[in-house]
């Protein structure tokens, strides 16, 4: 059913294009899995400008945003199948694919640093050759990882040691990987539809849930919680994709372009993001209300968080279909982790 779902989104796409004028000698379209103005967004139509400007108008790259190819699964299969050359997509939807992938569920796997954090996605071994094999195998291209900004929990009660979540109803999004590690903490970890979100913390069905500032602030929950944590237990990781046979068979100079782009886009979607979240976050904790409070884990909480979050280490072992891999990956990332980790406190 789902393939001819597909099958009838690639068929409208190419009607709806079928008349359009074509101009450039490489036509491309990227499927966003975010809303315009998102953050991914933003980066989808810099990296089509960016296009344009190297390649002297001979790369022309559409944008299509949240819920214009259908959902964020279907675009990431649009890219698979090879009926669009882009996806920038979360790995949660292509984890069916590449389930090695969710090693980004696990918890307190980066540093609270995020300049030290997009140093690592740049430049690790483990994600960019490892596990992009993967992704290789099964027909995508993974061109690079970027980070959306910290993870924060919002809440009812204080949130600062393992022991605060005895009990705890926080929403989590459908993963087995995220339920088994709240589970480790002792909490009570509830999926739930991002959409059904905001009434169930209002109806208390719920009692906290985690996301971004930025999503935190644009989706308003804080009118319905009383303490924010700034736990940076996660960050949201997006990658930017492409259909392998497409861009496998691409000249190397148009190849040179796209990496050079990619490599530009760096440091522009880092600052983007910051902005974003620095702004949301100021503008939640000034209308705070008495009572309200930002809390801030120190290392010595964070250390506890982590040593507890690695007992969901067997469960990503597990999903991932390959444990042998996933535990090579994992113990690579996390040695990685940790010597850039010691190196920013050496300086």
């Amino acid at each position: 059913m789902r393939k001819l779902r597909v099958l009838a989104l690639v068929f409208a796409f190419v009607f709806a294009l079928s008349g359009a004028a074509v101009a450039a000698e490489y036509n491309w379209r990227l499927a966003c899995e975010e809303i315009a103005g998102s953050v991914a967004d933003l980066y989808a139509n810099e990296f089509a400008r960016l296009l344009a400007e190297k390649s002297n108008g001979r790369i022309h790259l559409d944008v299509y945003p949240s819920g214009t190819l259908g959902t964020p699964t279907e675009m990431f299969e649009l890219c698979l199948n090879g009926a669009i050359e882009f996806g920038l997509v979360g790995p949660g939807q292509c984890g069916a694919i590449v389930p090695e992938n969710q090693i980004f569920a696990l918890q307190f796997l980066f540093s609270d640093d995020d300049m030290l954090n997009e140093k690592v996605l740049a430049s690790s071994k483990a994600l960019n050759v490892d596990l992009a094999a993967k992704y290789e195998a099964k027909g995508l291209k993974v061109l690079s990882y970027f980070s959306e900004g910290a993870m924060y929990w919002s809440s009812n009660k204080p949130l600062l040691t393992p022991e605060d979540f005895a009990g705890f109803k926080i929403r989590v999004m459908p993963s087995e990987m995220l339920v088994e590690t709240y589970k480790a903490y002792g909490a009570n970890p509830t999926p739930l539809s991002f959409t059904e979100l905001y009434s169930s913390l209002q109806l208390n069905m719920v009692e906290g849930q985690e996301n971004a500032p930025y999503i935190i602030q644009e989706m308003k929950f804080m009118e319905v919680q009383k303490y924010l944590v700034a736990s940076k237990h996660n960050y949201y990781i997006m990658h930017n994709l492409a259909n392998a046979d497409f861009y496998n068979g691409l000249p190397e100079d148009i190849k040179a372009i796209v990496e050079e782009c990619v490599a530009e886009l760096r440091p522009y979607v880092y600052k983007v993001q910051q902005e974003l979240n620095d702004q949301r976050l100021d503008m939640m904790v000034k209308a705070f209300k008495p009572g309200q409070e930002l809390l801030v884990l120190d290392q010595e909480q964070r250390m506890r968080f982590r040593e507890i979050a690695k007992k969901a280490d067997e469960t990503y072992f597990k999903l991932s279909g390959d444990p042998e891999f996933a535990k090579n990956l994992l113990e690579t990332f996390r040695a990685e982790m940790a010597s850039a980790e010691k190196e920013l406190a050496g300086k």
